[in-house]
């Protein structure tokens, strides 16, 4: 379910080029060239390049927000997770993974219950409301860029990458996160996670599933493009959390990643899916 965005569940879309098929959420952007297009000429692919933050936040308000009926596979994400704090989830993207959609006892989902999309791209509305998802048309300062760095060369680590929503009617934005790049090796997340968390597929209402499947192996984020390790601060204001909420010394990465995207899938043809 990409959008040029961020996904609801905490960690942060952000902006991309997409090539092909017109059902993609996407508006074009600056990035990479699409390294994968050639390869899938008849499906939706592109590039993102985006930052993504994983906020511990407590189990008990994921179990708030993720619908009643779906469990939560806690084993899953403590077994990728070693000393993960207790009683504590992993969200991203303002998206939830480790659901149990299937009710199968493996199967990893995420849902997503609000995603913010470019106001001014009325694909992206009605692609998010596809899945039940509500859209939250928005601008974005800095407008369609992924993460801005306020210096020219991150792996220098100068300079903050920072990255603001703004909603009609409200002259404060109701997201904003700020990182620093951070020197390698460092945080406490292996690259690992973050492919397994990105990589399951997403729904709202469950009448369909969105299968967006993001590399990390192409020369995008390899190499001199390899993903950058950040740190920093997110507030995410209600009501897209239940409360206006602050998380410090959030870790993340930052990288470009081409994607292909399979929309509006039955989510029983996912089960057990992975993807590497």
């Amino acid at each position: 379910m990409g959008l040029p965005c961020f996904l609801l569940a905490l960690a942060f879309c952000a902006v991309s080029i997409v090539d092909s098929k017109p059902f993609n959420r996407y508006r074009r952007d600056d990035s990479a060239p699409n390294p994968i297009g050639s390869q899938y000429p008849n499906n939706v692919t592109g590039t993102l390049n985006q930052t993504i933050s994983i906020v511990p936040i407590p189990f008990a308000l994921a179990r708030s927000i993720i619908p009643a009926q779906y469990g939560i596979l806690t084993a899953a994400y403590k077994s990728l997770l070693p000393g993960f704090p207790a009683n504590s989830y992993p969200s991203f993207h303002i998206s939830y993974p480790f659901v149990d959609l299937l009710g199968d006892g493996y199967s990893s989902f995420q849902y997503q219950e609000y995603l913010f999309v470019t106001s001014t791209n009325p694909y992206a509305i009605s692609g998010t409301e596809a899945y039940g998802t509500i859209p939250v048309p928005a601008t974005f300062n800095p407008p369609d860029k992924a993460y801005a760095f306020t210096c020219p060369d991150p792996r220098k680590n100068k300079g903050d990458i920072f990255f603001d929503a703004y909603v009609p009617g409200n002259s404060q934005p109701v997201v904003t996160t700020k990182f620093k790049p951070m020197p390698a090796p460092a945080g406490p997340y292996s690259l690992n996670f973050f492919v397994n968390v990105t990589n399951q597929p997403a729904f709202t209402d469950a009448l369909a599933c969105d299968n967006q499947i993001f590399y990390y192996n192409t020369t995008l984020s390899q190499g001199a493009n390899a993903p950058v390790t950040i740190k920093g601060d997110i507030k995410v204001t209600a009501p897209y959390l239940p409360t206006t909420s602050t998380f410090k010394n959030v870790w993340g990465i930052k990288v470009d990643l081409a994607f292909l995207e399979n929309n509006l899938l039955p989510c029983g043809d996912l089960k057990g899916y992975q993807h590497v």
